[in-house]
């Protein structure tokens, strides 16, 4: 299994990897910068992620209409990851709001490194559409990990409400799937691309192993941050 899932990783589209060493450089060196500003520069920042992921999706969604590839089955921001993208230019504002600092800490990072290690793009993916979705996840990520340097450390009340909320959304989309009949958050069908579901057997099976891989990350994220050498409650 272990080698099978080495395979996936290995067989990734060139693009992907290239775009995906770019974006984790330039997080990390985004977050290093961040943890060393004051506060003034750090709030230049969260609004600075705030335009670029308003910018990015508003590209994103022209770029699909005028190469007639809108459609509403496929285009729409209801991914996990896109959502969580979505709720970053609340952030700056709303930044004490302890829910949607869970929701970051737990689904917003989770969905973004997983989609990082494999993809639903190929290689013959229009070149924009690979930006689209790097520049989504690396300010998602990025986030997040401002959230840890700012002293952010999850309690096992917000572990349990980051459950609920995703629970929540799940439902919300299956049913906007089943009224639209598409497959955002991939609840009837594989995703295409280079992904871990090809390990997996089919539907229902595959989305029962997704979820129960997110509720595991979930699961060890919060023992990781329980740690006495990363415990630090803001």
């Amino acid at each position: 299994m272990v080698k099978d899932i080495i395979d996936v990783i290995l067989a990734l589209p060139s693009q992907h990897v290239i775009f995906g060493t770019i974006s984790t450089v330039l997080c990390i060196a985004a977050v290093w910068v961040y943890s060393n500003s004051s506060d003034e520069i750090k709030m230049v920042f969260l609004q600075t992620t705030s335009y670029l992921v308003i910018f990015n999706e508003i590209a994103f969604q022209v770029n699909m209409i005028y190469y007639g590839m809108w459609s509403y089955k496929t285009s729409l921001p209801l991914e996990m990851c896109y959502i969580s993208a979505l709720l970053v230019p609340l952030y700056p504002k709303y930044k004490n709001y302890q829910p949607l600092k869970n929701w970051f800490f737990f689904a917003g990072f989770g969905g973004s490194l997983f989609a990082f290690i494999n993809t639903n793009l190929s290689e013959t993916e229009q070149i924009y559409v690979s930006i689209h979705y790097f520049f989504a996840h690396g300010l998602v990520i990025f986030v997040m990990l401002s959230l840890v340097a700012d002293g952010y450390r999850p309690s096992w009340n917000d572990y349990f409400n980051a459950i609920k909320m995703t629970t929540f959304l799940v439902i919300i989309i299956v049913c906007i799937n089943l009224a639209l009949d598409s497959n955002y958050m991939f609840t009837f069908d594989k995703p295409a691309g280079v992904n871990f579901t090809l390990l997996m057997p089919g539907w229902p099976y595959y989305f029962i192993i997704m979820l129960c891989i997110g509720l595991s990350f979930y699961t060890f994220m919060m023992i990781l941050f329980s740690l006495p050498v990363l415990k630090k409650r803001s």
